[in-house]
């Protein structure tokens, strides 16, 4: 079969051909950033198709970054017309970083192929999500960088070296500065006390300097008569009647030399240092300049993935002056040690013999400590993935963005962290892959116990004493997959996080099971809720009939508003409060004054918990209106040298520096319009039906989840219209009229 090329086609804009080929595990973060020269636009519409088809392609499904998008496919032109629910034709609306386009289908011989493109680079409006990314991965960075990656090698901090860093590569900078004061301290003492062995030394001097006669000096004295002289007194060697002795022979002294083991040890060690130094600058210079200095933009718009390894880029950059720093240090100490111990010696690789010198001596003890130190660390190697936050996905990103704050949540309430592990689960399936991280944290206070576990493993049997966890998956039968409608087996599930609540006097024990969505508030109501509340609440059951599963609760990422919010799921909920909660909570770094905000959104529903009866609802720090930031383009507050330190500012945040005045008649039109909205219709009350909508439009409206006017305008605003990709204007203004009528007006 030919070569297949997806043409992508952008409305009003040149297209682009992408090349489709078989799957290939890409080496590393670096080679992906270095090569992806394709890119896209997030909220161009486009289409797409395939070149050499033929008309042999069957069955055709289209992947987005794992995701199905719906289609239109004609296998006479090969055109995809994408009609997907949640973004229409704006399939890239919310991916981030990079993206990769997987073709499924069957030719006409029956034969099945799995396609996929390059990875894409996705290109964004400058704009405050981008401001939002970077705020998440600097926080990440601030309070846990562990959470990063892993494997814990990426740097604690911008400046500065920490004591409590562990396999980490500052961590062997550390003891690579400790080493350096070791050698620098006693420099002195081995420039004067160095121990030395004496050994025999054999030259040619004055016969008056023997100090004994050796078998190599009779030699010397026979083979070299002509050193022979006429003495006057009876000593010497006879010959006839003359007494004669050597002008110049073969001396024999004892003289000291410092090539021990131990000095041995002391300088190849240091050149061992000084070797690693090296090699680690030299791998340090290839990653920094392996990393794209500056983003792809335009007037309008920029790479969004640049966002994500700016700061990696500027860490891996203090860690390469400090290495550097380094080298040239140990550079000097070497050529002073050399200096000091002229002795020829390989680089010690190894820990050394501990011989009687190193055990006595003080100064050669700590050289000894030192390599036992350094030695006892393991390889000093350095992975570039390991540099990057290895995520190529957005998605994983906020993963690690909402455990960290769900850390410093129980750490800020009063709760000490008691334990940090990482807890080995038995592989379920071939699919399954384990953090490297700690996963598990374990927070102590006066009334709950709290464990909160991060990506665990929920087994279809009883695997308490694997992790302490008391849920089992109930059911073989997964979720229908979205396009196919087939329903699969399944034997285990793992959920993002899952916090369990222990109370004393042996009360039971809540579960509340957790994911995060770097989606919009209307692409989690629309696509993930059903899934996430049927894998959740309805497919895990407690081991034990005294536990409980209290709730569910989904976080998101993305947000066309200024500041962040809670969404009970039970939107039809009566005066009786529906149990198990279902809750999604927006989070994200679109305000720079967040803490407060954050604190009572955690409050309000991991916080609900941590006493045995729920605690009750705080009032969220939220003004009376929000505007829509979108509606205006943004001003940049500064410029520094990193362009991806940009931070923007909106007019919607000017709302919180206005004067005294001005915030009075504010409130004034805040109490006006709390009256007038009493006046007007529940528009909760009033069904998409009512409206009389194209039938079409309507029918794509509830395909998507929108059942009442109040699902359509969730702020009840005009910028929910124009950002619902589904409308056309003829609907938007036929939804306005409709309305207006009802007395319901729009902001």
């Amino acid at each position: 079969m030919d070569e297949f090329i997806l043409r992508l086609l952008p409305e009003n804009h040149e297209p682009q051909e992408l090349v489709l080929q078989q799957h290939q595990l890409a080496n590393s973060i670096l080679d992906i950033a270095n090569t992806a020269s394709a890119y896209v636009f997030n909220d161009y519409k486009y289409r797409a198709q395939l070149v050499n088809a033929n008309g042999d392609i069957h069955n055709l499904v289209f992947l987005l970054n794992g995701s199905n998008i719906q289609i239109n496919y004609s296998s006479d032109s090969g055109m995809i017309v994408f009609q997907d629910p949640s973004f229409g034709q704006r399939i890239f609306k919310e991916c981030y970083g990079f993206s990769q386009i997987t073709l499924i289908f069957d030719d006409a011989q029956g034969t099945h192929f799995v396609q996929e493109t390059e990875y894409i680079q996705v290109l964004v409006r400058k704009g405050r999500q981008n401001d939002s990314v970077l705020r998440m991965t600097e926080y990440v960075y601030k309070q846990n960088s562990d959470l990063l990656n892993s494997r814990k090698v990426l740097p604690r901090g911008m400046s500065g070296l920490k004591n409590a860093a562990q396999k980490t590569l500052e961590a062997h900078i550390l003891l690579l500065e400790q080493i350096s004061a070791v050698y620098e301290e006693n420099y002195r003492y081995f420039k004067i006390n160095s121990r030395f062995s004496t050994v025999p030394e054999e030259r040619i001097d004055h016969f008056e300097k023997l100090q004994f006669v050796s078998r190599n000096t009779l030699q010397y004295i026979v083979q070299h008569p002509e050193e022979l002289q006429k003495i006057q007194h009876s000593s010497g060697i006879k010959i006839r009647n003359y007494r004669y002795q050597p002008n110049k022979t073969l001396v024999t002294n004892n003289r000291k030399s410092f090539d021990i083991y131990e000095n041995r040890v002391v300088l190849g060690f240091l050149l061992h240092l000084l070797h690693e130094v090296k090699r680690v600058q030299q791998e340090l210079s290839r990653i920094s300049d392996s990393i794209p200095q500056k983003p792809m933009e335009t007037d309008d718009y920029i790479t969004s993935s640049y966002f994500i390894y700016a700061r990696t880029a500027e860490s891996v950059r203090l860690l390469l002056q400090d290495v550097r720093r380094i080298q040239r240090k140990y550079t000097s100490l070497y050529y002073l040690y050399a200096e000091i111990l002229p002795i020829k010696t390989a680089a010690c690789s190894v820990l050394p013999r501990f011989t009687p010198m190193f055990r006595s001596i003080p100064q050669y003890h700590q050289i000894y400590d030192c390599a036992a130190a350094w030695f006892s660390k393991g390889v000093f190697t350095i992975d570039e993935e390991r540099f990057m936050l290895s995520f190529i996905k957005i998605s994983t990103l906020y993963e690690v963005y909402v455990l960290a704050k769900l850390i410093n949540y129980f750490s800020g309430m009063g709760y000490t962290m008691t334990t940090s592990e990482k807890i080995m689960y038995p592989s379920p399936g071939k699919y399954y892959e384990s953090t490297d991280c700690d996963n598990c944290f374990v927070f102590q206070s006066d009334s709950c116990k709290a464990t909160l576990y991060y990506q665990p493993v929920i087994y279809n049997t009883d695997r308490y004493a694997v992790s302490g966890i008391g849920l089992y998956r109930n059911t073989s039968i997964s979720y229908p997959k979205s396009g196919d409608g087939i329903s699969y087996r399944g034997r285990y599930y793992t959920p993002d996080f899952l916090i369990k609540y222990e109370y004393p006097k042996g009360a039971s024990v809540k579960y509340l099971i957790a994911d995060a969505k770097f989606s919009q508030l209307k692409t989690v109501k629309s696509q993930e809720v059903a899934e996430l509340a049927y894998k959740y609440l309805f497919s895990i059951a407690p081991v034990s009939k005294n536990d409980q599963i209290i709730g569910m609760c989904i976080f998101n990422g993305q947000s066309d508003l200024l500041w962040d919010s809670h969404t009970n799921i039970y939107d039809y909920e009566l005066s009786q409060p529906i149990t198990p909660r279902a809750d999604i909570v927006t989070l994200t770094e679109n305000d720079v004054n967040n803490l407060e905000l954050h604190e009572a959104l955690l409050r309000n529903t991991v916080g609900r918990y941590v006493t045995e009866n729920p605690q009750k609802f705080v009032e969220l720090p939220l003004p009376e209106i929000q505007a829509d930031a979108e509606a205006v383009p943004p001003e940049p507050l500064c410029q520094p040298e990193n362009a991806a330190q940009t931070i923007y500012k909106y007019p919607s945040e000017k709302n919180t520096l206005q004067s005294h005045s001005e915030r009075d008649n504010s409130d004034k039109k805040a109490v006006r319009k709390k009256i007038s909205q009493k006046k007007e219709v529940d528009i909760a009350a009033i069904a998409l039906s009512e409206l009389n909508l194209d039938k079409k439009i309507e029918l794509q409206l509830t395909a998507a989840g929108y059942v009442t006017v109040q699902d359509l305008l969730p702020h009840k605003s005009k910028a929910d219209l124009d950002n619902n990709v589904i409308l056309n204007r003829k609907s938007r203004r036929k939804i306005c009229a409709r309305l207006k009528q009802r007395k319901v007006h729009l902001q």
